[in-house]
């Protein structure tokens, strides 16, 4: 009986992540992908709150960088060490990674395809390698609680592959249950586990922001402000592939666990991650 139950309550709770929750309606246009061209990064001179620094934890240092301070976005250089993100490439491989399309309101229906991509869910521990980089990312990034976190959604980009502009956050009139029970997605945390040859880069369209990171790093950023509201200026998205392929995997942390009984605290730590920068809280 206890292992039927178990098996019901996991059942549950990722057939609530199966089913596509960013509902922006985007319009396809020749426009979209403007800023998929060079890299560009925040100008430090007119911010100066755009800085890198070093973060000492473990007798290891990793380098950490502000790209944007308003929404805040962090890139954790070599977060994830090589080896261990083919490892979890290789994890990836092997699961049953399926054809995703979230079709938006258009008229031509090859130009209605928000995105191209293979993909799957995957719990925090699910597998090994998956398992590691979890915990590495909750030792690092202690400011959010990644334990309110969805599931892991890992997404391969083949040739042309992309996701077109949208927002993490979701609309708490269509996403009722879910809001409710978790509050809304406050932030996202980008592993990149395999880049690919060309294209491919992660793209912030309003905030002229083009990242290209390298296999093992990591890019978090705040999808909501600090009153809980959407931060419209989070519009992003995953260029187009030409050639190669890109794996990532995210996870969409929340403001508390699913239940009841559990009080929200992925708010506070989310103004916290904005105060310190990322860096640890004592």
């Amino acid at each position: 009986m206890y292992p039927i139950y178990i098996f019901f309550i996991y059942s549950t709770y990722i057939f609530n992540f199966l089913t596509p929750f960013t509902d922006e309606t985007l319009e396809f246009n020749d426009k979209i992908w403007d800023k998929c061209g060079k890299e560009l990064r925040g100008d430090s001179s007119r911010d100066g709150r755009l800085v890198c620094y070093r973060l000492h934890k473990h007798l290891l240092i990793r380098k950490v960088e502000i790209l944007s301070s308003e929404p805040f976005i962090l890139q954790y250089h070599n977060q994830v060490h090589r080896r261990l993100a083919k490892r979890a490439v290789q994890e990836a491989e092997a699961l049953r990674l399926e054809q995703l399309k979230i079709s938006g309101f258009t008229t031509t229906p090859e130009k209605s395809q928000v995105r191209a991509a293979n993909g799957t869910w995957l719990i925090h521990t699910g597998r090994p390698s998956f398992a590691r980089i979890f915990e590495g990312l909750q030792a690092n990034i202690n400011s959010l609680d990644l334990s309110t976190a969805e599931p892991w959604q890992i997404l391969s980009y083949n040739a042309d592959g992309y996701y077109a502009p949208h927002y993490d956050y979701l609309n708490p009139a269509t996403n009722v249950q879910l809001v409710e029970g978790r509050g809304n997605r406050i932030a996202t945390v980008l592993v990149i586990l395999q880049i690919a040859k060309k294209g491919g880069t992660t793209v912030f369209p309003r905030l002229n922001l083009n990242i290209r990171p390298k296999a093992g790093d990591v890019i978090v950023w705040l999808n909501t402000l600090s009153t809980g509201e959407s931060n419209s200026q989070t519009l992003h998205a995953a260029c187009p592939i030409h050639e190669g392929t890109k794996i990532g995997a995210t996870l969409w942390v929340h403001e508390k666990i699913f239940s009841q009984n559990t009080k929200s605290t992925g708010l506070s730590r989310q103004n916290s991650l904005a105060r310190t920068g990322g860096k640890t809280i004592t």
